[in-house]
């Protein structure tokens, strides 16, 4: 299997890589520019761009890569990290990212559109919700996933990466509580609640007494959604998509857009 198989699969399998490109090699070094190497999530790669400390060292760099959208330039003589054989060398790491996934806690009337308009706007989707004639697969065809569970067993069976996206939309305030507790302890980028201002309130005051940090509370978008003045499901579930997107596209910039997680 070539690297770009291995790019292809790892798309299909929803898991994040780093392509590693020599652009400039100078002197005795040890590839040519072309040379690729892709970089795991776990620091397992394919391929080579020369081995030894170059290779540790773009390994390194690419792990911590992961999980964003900027691409690096990183550029090394030889001699001054340890390797005999003088040179020079310049590489290309170019983060490969899944689709990003999000998580829509509710499958009610804002859940069902959110769903749609997320799934068009490249989105991975899996619909929750604790009532099955809400969270039927026949009902949300365009959903890459369906669970009817209670939320908490939905969310231990769940895979909650740093480029997850959750949205809680359940249908009583004590879910959207009880999912918002569990979901900011598990890896993510986003987490956004609906609800008035009151409710948000009280639902923060209840995180701090349990002792969650502010640096969390503030990372929480509550009310969920961009201000649009909107009324009607469709109309909350477009501002909740432009949010989404905006949280996405922001992390193509210099900074990582990312929540902490209080765990």
């Amino acid at each position: 299997m070539d690297i770009f198989e291995h790019i292809a699969a790892a798309k299909k399998a929803n898991e994040p890589l780093v392509l590693a490109t020599v652009i400039e090699s100078l002197g005795s070094a040890p590839r040519e520019a072309g040379a690729r190497m892709l970089i795991k999530a776990d620091g397992t790669t394919v391929g080579t761009v020369g081995g030894g400390a170059i290779e540790k060292l773009v390994i390194d760099e690419g792990v911590k890569l992961m999980h964003t959208a900027t691409p690096k330039i990183i550029k090394h003589t030889l001699k001054d990290i340890g390797m005999a054989c003088g040179g020079g060398m310049s590489v290309f790491l170019e983060p490969i990212n899944p689709v990003p996934q999000l998580f829509i806690f509710g499958a009610g009337h804002i859940g069902n559109v959110l769903s749609q308009v997320a799934k068009m706007m490249d989105f991975n989707v899996t619909v929750v919700d604790n009532r099955a004639e809400f969270a039927d697969a026949e009902k949300l065809p365009w959903a890459d996933g369906v669970v009817a569970d209670e939320y908490s067993q939905a969310i231990k069976g769940l895979s909650f990466t740093p480029s997850t996206y959750i949205v809680i939309l359940t249908h009583k305030h004590a879910h959207d509580f009880e999912v918002l507790e569990q979901c900011i302890k598990q890896p993510h980028c986003y987490v956004g609640m609906i609800g008035s201002k009151k409710k948000v309130a009280t639902c923060m005051k209840q995180l701090r007494e349990q002792g969650v940090g502010d640096d969390v509370i503030d990372s929480i978008h509550a009310p969920v959604g961009i201000d649009i003045a909107a009324n009607t499901p469709a109309e909350i579930a477009v501002s909740i998509a432009a949010e989404l997107v905006q949280v996405r596209n922001a992390q193509g910039g210099s900074e990582k857009v990312g929540c902490p997680s209080s765990a």
